[in-house]
């Protein structure tokens, strides 16, 4: 709970201190009262936005830690804590929180798997894996944002496409990195996993699903 507290506290105030991850707000015209009114009224929601998007970032961090460190990619609870993030969070806010742990990262901070950071960790042979995270946030959360009905497939679907976009880039990288072939880092970097990685899908719709059913994150994103 500690590392959670404070992680998320460092992600909070990260968010504060970048303009771009700071709410949108859409101009109008009105009397002053009512624009006071306007921007009390979204700083409120996009302050407890901003907190949620942290906690989440908090657990991208911890499900990173446990890992069994085989090689050359240690399997961990990464992806699922980033499936978890795209199937809760709107678009924007799954991104942000997944852009701050990259962020936390690269500044050093021993929040990628096996307690590494720094910014030789992303420039790594896996570390392609790891900058496809906030695209694959994004991807999961657009799909669920976007298909009105049937929310369980497009979970699905948003993940698989997510995980597909993980591996190819990450193999990519891989393979420019290590200067191998593209097949034989498939061999070594997805195939293994790849059972794994739906398992983590599985279980990331499960809890999401148990999660917006308890309603307690209603109102509070947009």
């Amino acid at each position: 709970m500690f590392l959670i507290r404070n992680i998320t506290n460092i992600t909070y105030h990260l968010y504060l201190d970048i303009p771009i991850m700071r709410y949108p707000v859409q101009r109008k015209v009105m009397n002053k009262a009512q624009e006071q009114l306007h921007k009390n009224k979204i700083a409120t929601m996009s302050t407890k936005a901003l907190v949620i998007t942290a906690m989440f970032t908090a657990i991208i961090c911890v499900m990173s830690q446990i890992s069994i460190p085989i090689q050359p990619i240690p399997f961990t609870l990464a992806l699922f804590a980033i499936f978890l993030t795209g199937a809760i969070l709107p678009p924007k806010y799954a991104f942000m929180a997944v852009m701050a742990y990259i962020l936390l990262g690269a500044f050093g901070l021993p929040v990628f798997a096996s307690s590494k950071g720094g910014i030789h960790t992303l420039t790594g042979m896996t570390g392609g894996y790891i900058m496809a995270y906030p695209l694959m946030a994004f991807v999961t959360a657009t799909f669920y944002k976007f298909i009105k009905k049937a929310k369980v497939l497009a979970l699905t679907v948003g993940m698989l496409a997510s995980l597909l976009l993980c591996y190819l880039i990450g193999t990519l990288w891989f393979t420019f990195a290590a200067g191998t072939d593209f097949y034989y880092a498939l061999t070594i970097c997805v195939f293994p996993f790849i059972l794994f990685d739906l398992l983590k899908i599985g279980l990331a719709i499960s809890i999401s699903i148990i999660i917006r059913k308890t309603g307690i994150l209603h109102g509070n994103l947009n």
